[in-house]
C-alpha cells in the first residue's frame, strides 16, 4: 500500500510541477494581438499608399507574428489599388516584466504577397521576401488598459487590443 501511495504522490507532484512551468503566456498582459494604423518600415506614410495597418501578435505559445498591409491608391502607377501584405513569423518572445522588457529571439521567415489589385496580374501569391524583418533583441514596453506603447526597438509605437 506505501508504494501505491508514494507513486500517486509522485504522479501527483509531477503534474503539479508540469502546471507551473511551460512555455506559454496565457497569462501575460502582452499576449494577445495588437495592432495601428502605422506602415511599418516606414517612418511616414508613402504618397502612393492609401492606408496601413500593423498587426503584431505575441502568443500564448510565445511566438511572434507581424503582419503589415499597406492598401495602395486606386490609381497609382505601381500596383494600383493593391493590398500589399507582409509577414513576419517564426521568432519567438520572453518577457522581463520587472523590467517593462520583452526580448525577441530567432530568425524570422518573411512572405509578401499582393492582392485586390487594380489590374489583376498585378496579384502575387506569398513569396519569401527579404524587404520586411524584426530584429532579435529587447525592447520596453508599458500597457494601460488596452494600449501597448512599445518604447524602443523596431516596433516602437503605439498598439491597441
Amino acid at each position: 500500500m506505501k508504494i501505491n501511495n508514494s507513486i500517486l504522490g509522485l504522479s501527483l507532484l509531477s503534474l503539479l510541477a508540469m502546471a507551473g512551468c511551460g512555455d506559454s503566456a496565457e497569462d501575460d498582459p502582452l499576449a494577445g494581438t495588437w495592432s495601428n494604423t502605422g506602415c511599418f518600415g516606414s517612418a511616414t506614410k508613402p504618397a502612393d499608399v492609401e492606408s496601413c495597418s500593423t498587426e503584431l501578435t505575441l502568443g500564448d505559445d510565445l511566438t511572434v507574428e507581424l503582419k503589415a498591409e499597406w492598401v495602395s491608391l486606386s490609381a497609382t502607377a505601381t500596383n494600383p489599388g493593391c493590398t500589399t501584405t507582409r509577414m513576419v513569423t517564426g521568432q519567438q518572445w520572453s518577457t522581463e516584466h520587472a523590467t517593462d522588457t520583452f526580448t525577441l529571439t530567432g530568425n524570422g521567415a518573411a512572405t509578401v504577397e499582393r492582392s485586390g489589385c487594380v489590374n489583376d496580374m498585378d496579384d502575387m501569391a506569398a513569396t519569401a521576401t527579404t524587404d520586411i524583418s524584426v530584429p532579435t533583441g529587447d525592447a520596453t514596453y508599458t500597457i494601460s488598459g488596452d494600449s501597448l506603447s512599445v518604447k524602443s526597438g523596431s516596433l516602437q509605437g503605439t498598439y491597441t487590443r
